[in-house]
């Protein structure tokens, strides 16, 4: 089994060729326009968002799934797609930003994490991935969004960061980047993870800069699994 993440940065559909090359069963793209559901070939394609031209969409390929009716569209770009044996949270997470969309509107993480917790509890499998626009370099005591609270949450229901299996890296020392600022190559930060339970980690690859800068200011994150 193969798992991608990517946030795209618009027009998926003239990106897709790109990352279709991986051959991955599943799919985690943030800031994606929504599209058919049949719209990709031999896939099903699953998306929420407020705006129609830049949400959160997961591609399974070769399968059958469905969007959980646990969905709350309140918390902004979470989608729990649930298929017979796996259960993926994918997420884009927006954390403060979330209340431009209104006073009920939730970003953060540990929230949709606690919301979904029996559901992802349900089946042996899961994934939770995306776009976390966190890392560790930024916890801070004060504030109820650390990144590291977010890993000790994770990791009691039993979900790992196939990256940090794979590295050895600590958390906030990342030696490969997912996300470059302003496509700015010296503004590199590591922000983009999976986490999985009940899945053997096989091996893991990052994308390069220099070969996806052109098309997005993030860059793939890709696991393959027993």
């Amino acid at each position: 089994m193969r798992i991608l993440t990517w946030n795209c940065n618009l027009n998926l559909r003239k990106k897709y060729e790109l990352i279709e090359a991986f051959s991955a069963d599943l799919m985690i793209i943030q800031e994606c326009e929504k599209l058919p559901a049949d719209y990709f070939p031999n896939s099903s394609y699953f998306w929420t968002g407020v705006n129609e031209n830049k949400g959160i969409g997961v591609i399974i390929r070769r399968g059958a799934g469905q969007v959980s009716q646990l969905h709350d569209p309140n918390l902004i770009y979470f989608l729990p797609v649930e298929t017979d044996d796996l259960r993926v949270l994918a997420l884009w997470a927006f954390n403060h930003r979330a209340k431009r969309f209104g006073d009920d509107a939730v970003g953060k993480v540990p929230i949709a994490i606690d919301h979904y917790r029996e559901w992802l509890g349900e089946s042996e499998m899961g994934v939770i991935g995306g776009d976390f626009n966190n890392s560790a370099i930024w916890d801070n005591r004060r504030k109820d969004n650390n990144f590291s609270d977010i890993n000790s949450q994770l990791s009691a229901l039993s979900f790992e960061s196939s990256y940090h299996l794979h590295s050895g890296d600590a958390y906030g020392s990342e030696t490969a980047s997912t996300y470059y600022q302003t496509k700015d190559q010296q503004k590199k930060f590591h922000i983009d993870y999976i986490y999985t339970k009940g899945l053997q980690l096989k091996g893991l690859e990052v994308g390069g800069y220099d070969d996806w800068i052109e098309h997005s200011d993030h860059v793939p994150l890709v696991t393959t699994y027993a």
